[in-house]
């Protein structure tokens, strides 16, 4: 499974990383990285991850400090500054769930145009197998 997963990243030409069957793969350079490892409790799974626990308990903090500190006459230092951060890690968490699931869905596909290709070739085979025979 690891070895196909690693053919079908090459296909598709994905920088990944590769340590110890665990793949790190560079969506966005510097801004957005997935993992994906074998899943050991089910076997023939692969569970696509990127850290997102931490981030989520940042954005919950950086709101909650923002709204408790906020003060409309302190200026905008006072508060916003925190929500603003709060909104950029959220758009990076939404950015990082939208390129699992793109590169779930690539996977998928590669999976389905082989598979279409291994049948077209086996219908070309069985028809020139009957030619011959006629």
């Amino acid at each position: 499974m690891i070895d196909q997963l690693r053919q079908q990243l090459n296909t598709l030409g994905e920088n990944y990383i590769e340590k110890k069957a665990v793949f790190k793969i560079k969506v966005i350079p510097f801004f957005c990285a997935i993992s994906i490892k074998k899943d050991h409790k089910s076997e023939g799974r692969l569970s696509f991850y990127s850290n997102q626990l931490i981030e989520i308990l940042m954005v919950v903090l950086f709101v909650l400090f923002g709204l408790s500190i906020y003060d409309i006459d302190a200026g905008f230092t006072h508060g916003p500054i925190h929500i603003m951060f709060a909104i950029l890690i959220t758009f990076n968490l939404i950015l990082k769930q939208v390129a699992i699931e793109g590169l779930k869905t690539r996977l998928a596909m590669l999976r389905l145009y082989e598979q279409q290709a291994l049948n077209n070739n086996a219908d070309v085979i069985i028809a020139n197998s009957d030619k011959n025979t006629k």
